[in-house]
């Protein structure tokens, strides 16, 4: 039941996240939406090859290459076609003048160049009627107006309202964004909240990676340790899509590029271990082998090409990754849990969420419909890391509880090892081991020892005048004397037939003698009824020896002890004697 209700638990959890991922960008958007004005109306021209400036597409020559654009957003593909394209900003509303601000923005923060020109209106004093701002990826962050991890322009308050500005777009990453304008200090205060969003996810990742790096320290499952990797890769990966590394670290961009790479890879592979030692799935199964063969070398080939600057072909193979690798976790994981491992259910829904955000974020590089992609994904993995956390902890529950079970399973198969059947006493194989412990034992600290060596009298006659079978109930007596008599210190073995042994640590034979008079009394009491009107008590012979010489061994303590015994029985027996 209490598996039932935490599973119940997770999909509500699950649920409620999804469709954060789903309303929660639509969300930010509706509350910003009367705040910034969407720029659309694009008209568009491919430059296939890449070898238009703009003196020549600005030309009035060149306005019929221009074809109007469907969409609203801005959504070319993935492509080494450089795009230009032109649009008029929203006249300024009414009330507005020339002094308040206004922000050009584009949201797609990966964009390799972006060169825009701005008309101008004294154009006759600068000497240029557009003024050019560069920027992208592969150039300085200095080039940046605006410390934002998108490209935010500065629109010039004396810019020509009727003239068209020009867009110019080069990347090797998808040639996505949505372009709005934004007036007073509106967006700041949306960059503000965006930030506080972006902290909160950011902070999950990295509290979610902290938390399972200590869980592996102290665990030491590498099934941690893979996950640790990967949601290192992975929070590092969101960090440098969404821009913010860029912020913080402006490197060469082939560096820049080639680091990306390398972390988008490590995420893959390491999630491909993850999942193998997750759902304890064997190199001897043949399917999962050959996947994995075929994952990891997908993940590094998309590495080395990304590292080489082969960045498109990089990014249709990180797309397919990124649909093929989490179908196939989920295929897994549904067979093993169909196998009885329960974990797994867990971890369908951990991928399944991020399945969701991945199919948008794919999709949303070939689909213009698609808005808010990249939060999808993001919230989709603070999600995914969460649920995730969830099916590590259930397994790692599911497994010690494994491990408990075996461990009584292996302390009850070695009680038996360790056991006389009949009398529940310790048997004769491991009265060697206790033997040489104890022995050893009071000679380091210079302790007596004394062994007892117990006998029955005239077992031999009352066995073959009663049988067996009431033999055996007086055995078992003397078991239940021994172990009611002695304490956990002084350890009782059935050495064989109607022989038994005690170890008394810390005795001497004077102490010892006492231990056999109180055994001796209680088996007197203990009354048998092996016949009808048959009314019988037995005594034993008890021989002990003290461990006295430094060379004394368990051999001769017990051949001592086995003296002593004989003495007893010479001397009438129901007696003790101690050598």
């Amino acid at each position: 039941m209490g598996d039932l209700d935490m599973f119940k638990r997770v999909c509500c959890w699950a649920v409620t996240l999804f469709f954060a991922c789903i309303l929660g960008p639509g969300l930010s958007e509706t509350v910003f939406a009367a705040k910034s004005v969407p720029v659309s109306d694009f008209e568009f021209f491919a430059d296939d090859d890449g070898r238009y400036d703009f003196e020549t597409v600005s030309a009035p020559a060149f306005a019929a290459a221009f074809q109007p654009y469907p969409h609203r957003t801005i959504s070319l593909g993935i492509t080494k076609t450089v795009y230009w394209l032109r649009f008029r900003i929203p006249p300024r509303e009414s009330g507005e003048t020339a002094a308040d601000s206004q922000f050009f923005q584009l949201d797609n923060p990966n964009i390799d160049r972006i060169d825009l020109y701005v008309p101008q209106a004294k154009a006759a004093v600068s000497g240029a009627p557009y003024l050019a701002k560069a920027v992208g990826v592969s150039r300085p962050a200095a080039n940046r107006e605006i410390w934002d991890n998108t490209w935010v322009f500065f629109v010039p308050p004396d810019y020509r309202q009727e003239q068209y500005w020009y867009l110019r777009l080069e990347s090797s990453s998808a040639l996505r964004m949505s372009a709005k304008l934004w007036r007073g200090n509106t967006f700041f205060t949306e960059a503000l909240y965006k930030n506080m969003g972006f902290g909160l996810f950011y902070g999950i990742l990295t509290a979610m990676l902290l938390f399972n790096l200590f869980t592996f320290f102290v665990l030491r499952d590498k099934a941690y340790f893979y996950y640790v990797l990967y949601l290192a890769f992975m929070l590092l990966y969101q960090l440098q899509v969404h821009g913010y590394l860029r912020l913080w670290l402006d490197l060469p961009y082939r560096l820049y590029n080639a680091v990306f790479w390398l972390w988008l890879a490590g995420a893959f592979m390491a999630a491909i271990c993850f999942t193998g030692k997750f759902l304890q799935l064997s190199r001897a199964d043949t399917f999962w082998r050959r996947s994995r063969e075929i994952l990891m070398a997908t993940a590094l080939l998309q590495g080395a090409l990304g590292v080489w600057g082969y960045n498109i072909p990089a990014n249709h193979i990180a797309h397919a990754m990124g649909l093929a690798g989490p179908l196939l976790f989920m295929t897994l994981a549904i067979a093993s849990y169909r196998r009885g491992f329960r974990p797994a259910r867990y971890y369908i829904i951990a991928w399944g969420v991020l399945m969701a955000g991945i199919v948008t974020w794919v999709l949303a590089a070939y689909w213009p419909a698609l808005t808010g992609a990249e939060n999808y994904l993001l919230t989709a993995t603070a999600a995914e890391t969460i649920l995730l956390s969830f099916a590590l902890g259930d397994r790692v529950k599911i497994l010690l509880g494994k491990e408990a079970v075996l461990q009584q399973n292996m302390q009850y198969y070695q009680g038996l090892s360790m056991t006389d059947e009949l009398t529940c006493l310790y048997n004769r194989r491991y009265l060697a081991r206790k033997m040489g412990e104890n022995i050893a034992w009071a000679k380091q600290r210079e302790m007596p020892l004394t062994l007892m060596l117990i006998d029955l009298d005239h077992f031999k006659f009352y066995n073959d005048e009663y049988g067996h079978m009431e033999g055996d109930k007086v055995l078992i007596r003397l078991g239940e004397v021994l172990l009611r008599v002695l304490d956990a210190s002084q350890p009782a073995f059935r050495f064989g037939g109607e022989e038994f042994v005690v170890i008394l640590p810390d005795m001497n034979c004077h102490d010892a003698l006492q231990v056999a008079d109180r055994i001796q009394r209680n088996l007197r009491d203990e009354v048998f009824s092996p016949a009808a009107d048959v009314r019988i008590t037995v005594t034993v012979s008890i021989g002990i020896a003290e461990l006295r010489r430094p060379n004394d061994s368990a051999e001769s303590l017990f051949r001592r002890a086995d003296e002593a015994m004989y003495k007893a029985k010479a001397d009438g027996r129901n007696r003790a004697v101690c050598f």
